[in-house]
């Protein structure tokens, strides 16, 4: 067994609140720059015995290798036990190796390991978790609607559209892939379940552009037009007679999309989309402030709906 090779653990993720506890340090008898660096809840006599009868763990095996034990060497108490051994290791030189995090055993000089546990004293307890950016949740509700009666589920967040996300079918399969592929229709790889047309999905979800449409022969008057079809259908349909569109915005949800435009204009909404006259400047700052409006209205919503599943 190379003594000289680090074993590596992925730590979990803590789900509960932080529970102080110690970070140690075990140093085994037939070398004394072979080390053990962990950290526990429990008393750190009791986890040093632990060690010593798991034979099925690193420390273990070289228990049974060697018949020698570990010995406890220091131990710090801490608030934040992870947060205390991550601090460690980036106090020691060890810290810059990528991925090393949940190292098992190393061998260290132990000016080393007293750096580390110089900083893991000094650690205190993380700070709270960043809330997400809107963004995130304006993204979220855009995949959920298109996953509405698909058999498959998002797990977690979508941060990016064309980055990846966690998906799950009702047949139990996981899979990480772009939420724009499932959105436009890709299912389960699996089992193919929720597989949909991408036009079927464009007509379930409802989505629409808004419009700013301006005359040829109408300076300094506009229109805002809502439609559901796509711009390769615009000029097919003639949606806008002799108007032209000057901007447009995909919006998801077409209707509050509308609504916030027209309180960023300043004006009540028109019947029928009839035109006013503004300033063409003023109406292209509202069109690039749309997005972030869209994106607090429909924030503010899903944290309501999370805030109510878990009341």
């Amino acid at each position: 067994m190379n003594r000289n090779s680090s074993r590596r653990r992925g730590r979990p993720v803590v789900a509960s609140a932080t529970k102080a506890g110690y970070i140690y340090v075990l140093v085994h008898p037939s070398d004394p720059s072979l080390y053990k660096i962990g950290v526990t809840i429990l008393n750190p006599e009791k986890r040093l015995a632990q060690h010593n009868s798991n034979f099925k763990k690193y420390a273990g095996q070289i228990v049974k290798e060697t018949g020698q034990k570990w010995e406890l060497k220091k131990f710090v108490a801490v608030p934040d036990p992870y947060r205390a051994e991550a601090l460690f290791w980036g106090a020691t030189p060890l810290g810059n190796i990528p991925g090393l995090g949940g190292i098992e055993v190393h061998k260290m000089e132990w000016d080393w390991v007293q750096a580390g546990l110089d900083a893991a004293a000094k650690a205190g307890v993380r700070p709270p978790p960043q809330p997400l950016p809107d963004w995130v949740y304006a993204y979220t509700a855009w995949m959920n609607k298109r996953l509405e009666g698909r058999g498959i589920a998002l797990e977690g967040y979508v941060r990016s559209k064309f980055g990846k996300a966690n998906f799950r079918c009702n047949n139990g399969h996981c899979w990480r892939t772009r939420p724009d592929h499932v959105a436009e229709g890709e299912g389960c790889p699996q089992c193919g379940t929720g597989k949909r047309d991408p036009e079927e999905i464009w007509k379930d979800a409802k989505s629409g552009y808004l419009c700013l449409l301006v005359h040829p022969d109408k300076p300094g008057v506009i229109r805002i037009g809502l439609t559901y079809s796509k711009p390769t259908q615009w000029y097919e349909q003639n949606d806008w007679g002799d108007w032209e569109v000057h901007r447009s915005r995909y919006v998801d949800e077409p209707e509050l999309a509308e609504t916030l435009l027209w309180k960023r204009l300043g004006r009540p909404r028109p019947d029928d989309s009839e035109p006013i006259h503004m300033d063409l400047s003023v109406a292209e700052q509202a069109f690039r402030s749309l997005i972030y409006d869209m994106y607090g209205e429909i924030a503010l919503r899903e944290k309501c709906r999370e805030g109510s599943r878990s009341a």
